[in-house]
């Protein structure tokens, strides 16, 4: 079950203990713009490092003690969302993008 929604700062990210879990990026209104998994702290810390989800204003997580158990939920979220808006939230679609770029030679 999900907890409450966060601020997605530094200062409020820096209080989180590196719990196993999934976690969701909304913006300023609270619609979902990604969904993700891993180590709770960690993984936002990159993100707001990368300055990966710019829109995100808010986060919230579910804890799970196992990483199958963030795979099964993580992709439980994804095809719900996909269902019913047609397309994946849009950071997830812009990351996924990224990592499928063609091979370049030089």
């Amino acid at each position: 079950m999900w907890g409450e929604w966060w601020d997605y700062s530094l200062s409020i990210i820096a209080l989180e203990a590196d719990s196993l879990g999934v976690y969701e990026l909304g913006d300023e209104s609270t619609h979902t713009v990604y969904y993700g998994k891993g180590k709770i702290k960690t993984r936002l810390l990159g993100h707001l490092n990368k300055k990966e989800c710019f829109l995100a204003r808010y986060y919230r997580f579910e804890l799970f003690t196992t990483e199958a158990e963030c795979e099964a939920k993580e992709q439980e979220l994804l095809e719900n969302y996909k269902r019913i808006h047609k397309k994946l939230p849009m950071y997830n679609e812009k990351i996924a993008n990224q990592s499928i770029r063609p091979i370049t030679f030089q």
